[in-house]
């Protein structure tokens, strides 16, 4: 059973300890937070141990593992510590701000012999994991093209500490979009250079709310990211290829439309938003690294691709301009 602490107890740090329970493999004993009163009747509620000190869970021989779950600005520092510490790092996404930040943790991590890994529960999903297949096994022909959309309403977060273009710069990309960003690169390959529109239209806060992206991959496909933030939730990822295109809706809807042959339709249950079983496979996958059972599924190379990819949309942003990956 790998011992973890959660740092950062808000909704989805909340999520993610509920996500394991029952689990044989992984389970939260410790937690981190600024205001421990806020949550002190949660961790009654899950016999969680809970502390304002990031340190001296650091110092505790009985914690394998953190999972950051703060403020996106806060990720650098806190992952360096970890790894000064001797601790296993799961980090919600976005795992930093800036490419060169996430080489220099990465690199602590692997100086320290410690695993890492990332919070994109959606890998896990059952139609990403079709789609994934669709394209290992051609069933889609030469791929073409691939568009992403993640929507949601954050004019909720209204003075929370996502209400910020610190924390969130190019408006919904580093709370929504970087998911679009993974899946892109899961299901494509490496992102060469991206060109971002990104504007305020209609939310209260002082972020934008439409945010559209053009991909061009490495292998020659194109891409398209739709990032809104002022509407109602919506996930979908669409692939074009020579023998029909695929597409995944929320965590529980597939559709394969070939060119010749009969459609594939297919609905999962169990997987209502936020998709705990989902966030489950991710951190048991993690555990799973740690103890030499199998790699996690998202290398540390993806997760310093996918953080560059999202600093040259948030420069793209600001500039106007075309970012070629490669000079991040």
């Amino acid at each position: 059973m790998l011992n973890l602490a959660i740092v950062g107890l808000g909704r989805w740090g909340q999520n993610l300890v509920e996500s394991i329970e029952g689990s044989k493999i992984v389970r939260f004993s410790a937690a981190v937070t600024r205001t421990p009163s806020k949550v002190s009747a949660f961790c009654v509620q899950k016999n969680i141990f809970l502390t304002d000190d990031y340190r001296s869970i650091l110092n505790d021989d009985d914690i394998d593992a953190v999972v950051i779950a703060t403020p996106h600005s806060l990720h650098f520092d806190q992952i360096m510590m970890a790894a000064s510490a001797g601790k296993h790092v799961f980090c919600e996404k976005p795992f930093t701000l800036m490419a060169e930040q996430a080489r220099i943790a990465l690199a602590s991590l692997a100086q320290h012999s410690l695993k890492v890994a990332i919070g994109h529960n959606r890998r896990f999903a059952p139609n990403i994991v079709a789609l994934k297949n669709a394209l290992k096994i051609n069933s889609l022909g030469q791929p073409i093209h691939i568009d992403g959309f993640f929507n949601a309403n954050l004019g909720t977060s209204a003075g929370k500490w996502r209400d910020s273009r610190t924390e969130s710069p190019a408006g919904g990309m580093t709370s929504l979009g970087i998911h679009v960003i993974d899946a892109f690169i899961h299901l494509f390959g490496k992102v060469a250079s991206v060109s971002t529109q990104s504007r305020r239209i209609a939310i209260d806060i002082d972020i934008d709310d439409s945010t559209l992206v053009r991909f061009n991959f490495e292998n020659g496909c194109s891409g398209h990211l739709t990032t809104i933030a002022a509407t109602n939730m919506f996930w979908q990822i669409r692939a074009f290829g020579t023998g029909g295109w695929a597409e995944c809706t929320d965590l529980d809807q597939y559709a394969f439309r070939p060119i010749k042959g009969d459609p594939v339709l297919s609905n999962y249950s169990g997987l209502k938003n936020p998709g705990s079983t989902t966030i489950k496979s991710a951190l048991e996958a993690f555990a799973a690294d740690i103890s030499g059972a199998a790699p996690f599924p998202i290398s540390p190379e993806e997760i310093h691709h996918a953080t560059a990819v999202l600093e040259a949309v948030t420069i793209s942003a600001s500039t106007g301009k075309a970012i070629e990956i490669g000079m991040i």
